[in-house]
């Protein structure tokens, strides 16, 4: 009976031994953060259609014309859907280049909204 314990509570040692060193090892690699922002390629057709939809939507809203010069960096984050964070060279009507960070949030029947547009360098990329 003692040796039995005795046995008993090694391979449970060993078990949550193999366990942790498994934890440790996994949570040091340098894969995205569950959650967070990974990068995308900015020539991802799904990148590109979030970035003509964010200046679609955004001329629609103030009235001006907007293009796309290019797009910088791109990164998704899964969440209830997925966001696009876009980075991109714009031009607004007639004024001078402008470079600003969108999210485009694409829900789970894949219907895209706008929920950023920040003027200024690539925010948070």
């Amino acid at each position: 009976m003692k040796r039995q314990l005795i046995f008993c509570s090694f391979i449970l040692a060993l078990v949550f031994g193999v366990s942790a060193a498994f934890t440790t090892v996994s949570a040091q690699t340098d894969e995205p953060m569950t959650g967070g922002y990974a990068n995308a390629s900015i020539t991802d057709i799904n990148v590109k259609k979030a970035a003509a939809f964010a200046v679609r939507t955004r001329s629609k809203n103030t009235g001006k014309r907007i293009t796309i010069l290019n797009i910088r960096k791109a990164e998704t984050q899964v969440v209830a859907g997925l966001n696009y964070r876009i980075c991109m060279s714009v031009r607004e009507g007639r004024r001078s280049v402008r470079t600003v960070t969108v999210v485009v949030y694409r829900d789970l029947r894949q219907k895209l909204s706008l929920t950023r547009w920040k003027r200024g360098a690539c925010i948070d990329l």
